[in-house]
């Protein structure tokens, strides 16, 4: 029984006993989470992302499928080429899709016009908006969403604000605290001493003479 056997060196740019005209090569745009962007506006952010996806032929096995890096796009430069041709300009923001007040065809539909996220959807222009139904509604709903993101990414950021400094404050009592301990156990000995220094010396008693 013949096994197929996998070459690790099989996407290795610098081998060049590959021959990348052996590869199923895809460029395709993946959105994804962007954490940081997500915090600060206080609802789900994502960023288009530029992914490569490689499949050898003749094989069921191996292959990647990542985000495409420098190296990818110097190595397959007619791939890249043809994928921007034919793709828009990624945009970020929070995906249709990703959002609940509106449902999935509606959210199709939209797509089919380039209108893909909630931001997008929010400065639709009247003229651009006569060409769906109930969109008035839809606009009303993504701007109030909006609103309120913004509001809650302020008070996430105040509640951030205000835990952080009761932190520092809960760390300067407890070493407050531990001070006034220590003074309190020194302080019965300075006590002490300064009792054995005050105490007067024993009088020496007069002799009677007869």
């Amino acid at each position: 029984m013949q096994t197929a056997e996998y070459n690790h060196q099989d996407f290795d740019p610098n081998n060049r006993q590959t021959q990348d005209d052996q590869l199923l090569v895809k460029f395709f745009v993946k959105p994804r989470m962007n954490d940081a962007k997500s915090k600060d506006e206080g609802r789900p952010i994502y960023d288009d992302v530029e992914y490569i996806d490689i499949k050898i032929l003749g094989s069921r096995t191996g292959g990647a499928c990542r985000p495409a890096s420098f190296a990818d796009k110097q190595r397959f430069p007619k791939h890249y080429d043809a994928f921007k041709q034919r793709v828009e300009v990624p945009t970020d923001g929070t995906p249709l899709s990703e959002w609940s007040l509106i449902s999935r065809s509606q959210a199709e539909e939209l797509s089919f016009y380039h209108v893909k996220t909630v931001e997008q959807l929010a400065e639709l222009n009247d003229n651009a908006a006569s060409k769906f139904m109930a969109i008035n509604t839809l606009k009303t709903k993504a701007k109030a969403w909006l609103e309120q993101t913004k509001g809650n990414a302020g008070e996430a950021k105040l509640q951030a604000e205000l835990a952080t400094r009761d932190e520092k404050i809960a760390s300067l009592e407890a070493k407050l605290e531990q001070v006034l301990a220590a003074q309190a156990v020194s302080a019965p000995e300075i006590a002490i001493v300064d009792e054995e220094v005050k105490k007067p010396a024993p009088r020496k008693r007069k002799r009677k003479t007869v």
